[in-house]
């Protein structure tokens, strides 16, 4: 894979944070031992002399070096001339960074790093430039009825089209005349913080649409549901006009309450924080904030204002109902053969339990109350098969149809 400019920049900065990053957690375990040489002693109130005098001053002459070093790197790459600067637009790039974002996208964008995503709407590997002018010329063939793909967690818009299988995109544009857009979005950041943005590139677009919009339609997978969810909330509190062409909301593998395998990170880290020997080494508390707003499913800011994100506590979730007037259909993946088979109700499709995709929950308030034939649970199949499977995507046209 031939990287591009900004990916060989952002790596690099990237690389130098690791370091640092694996500096500060030898030294923080040092510290752990020096205070406490064995499991069963007592914790002294200060850090031995040893440590004190000697190692902290190593770590302190690591930190300067790799300072100076990323320092030094980022000049050189300033230098470099634009005419230089290769532009990145490979598959395996692309989804690497996507990756990337998802694990590490608000450390990125909070540390000002070229690999983290912006949030752009476009084609298939292309942006758009909102502009009407702009559209008018990118999109020639747009039709009045727009469908807008949300992506979900680590992934971007070429996730819609898996081992060289139709999009389904494609097949809404083909079949009913539907103009696809796609989004593409930094999935570490907190799923408000996307929703808000997401809600405001929705009414530029419309605003800039070459011919009128007459309906509106939104299909996420995944984390993608959420956003759409969030950016939905905020139009209506933010008087969005493109809710009033909204007809449809089609959410795949949505965990519209939870993924069980973040509850289950979030419990073995909570865990592991106990043990003064492992808690430096935890690793996993560098889950992106995006990340752990999949432990419930917050969509709000309201949802995670105002606590620590590793801070055990219940599930505190503003309720966020649907749009009045929009359908709703929402689609579930299950490893077991059938509603009965106990390996479903136990893995769900691997990442998503269906109950949750399907907006079920034990609390009344909290439930998603969606038309019965609006959902569906595909049986024998992973999270991601929701993406390209034949029959997913027949039930989506049939969807799509009414």
């Amino acid at each position: 894979m031939n990287a591009s400019f900004q990916t060989l920049q952002g790596g690099t900065r990237l690389l130098f944070d690791s370091v640092e990053g694996i500096t500060n957690t030898v030294e923080r375990m040092h510290e752990t031992i020096a205070r406490a040489p064995l499991p069963f002693t007592s914790q002294p109130e200060q850090p031995t002399r040893a440590h004190g005098l000697i190692a902290a001053g190593v770590y302190k002459l690591i930190r300067g070096i790799n300072g100076g070093l990323r320092e030094g790197v980022d000049k050189s790459f300033s230098a470099v001339p634009q005419s230089l600067r290769r532009d990145g637009n490979s598959t395996g790039e692309t989804r690497l960074v996507a990756a990337l974002n998802g694990v590490l996208g608000d450390h990125l964008e909070a540390t000002g790093n070229p690999l983290a995503t912006t949030m752009t709407l476009g084609t298939m590997g292309r942006p758009l430039e909102l502009s009407p002018a702009a559209l008018k010329e990118s999109l020639p063939g747009a039709t009045p009825h727009l469908v807008v793909l949300v992506h979900g967690l680590s992934l971007s818009e070429l996730s819609w089209s898996r081992k060289g299988r139709p999009c389904i995109g494609d097949q809404l544009q083909e079949d009913l005349g539907y103009t696809p857009v796609y989004l593409r979005y930094n999935t570490g950041r907190h799923i408000s913080t996307n929703g808000q943005q997401f809600a405001q590139l929705l009414e530029e677009l419309c605003t800039g649409w070459p011919v009128p919009v007459q309906s509106i339609s939104l299909l996420g997978h995944s984390m993608g549901g959420l956003v759409i969810r969030s950016a939905c909330w905020y139009a209506q509190c933010n008087g969005g006009t493109w809710l009033q062409q909204l007809k449809r909301v089609v959410c795949l593998g949505t965990p519209h309450h939870g993924s069980p395998l973040e509850k289950a990170g979030h419990a073995f880290e909570s865990t592991m924080r106990k043990i003064p020997y492992a808690e430096p080494m935890l690793f996993g508390k560098l889950r992106s904030v995006g990340i752990k707003d999949l432990r419930h499913g917050a969509l709000l800011d309201e949802d995670w204002q105002g606590h620590h994100p590793d801070t055990p506590r219940p599930d505190s979730r503003q309720v966020v109902p649907m749009v009045p007037g929009v359908e709703y259909y929402f689609a579930a993946a299950s490893m077991g053969r059938n509603q009965f088979d106990p390996l479903g109700h136990l893995l769900g499709d691997l990442l998503v339990r269906a109950d949750s995709a399907v907006g079920i929950h034990r609390n009344e308030l909290r439930k998603l109350k969606i038309k019965p034939e609006n959902c569906r649970v595909f049986h024998e199949k992973n999270h991601f098969d929701l993406l390209d499977d034949k029959h997913v995507h027949q039930q989506l046209i049939d969807w799509f149809t009414r």
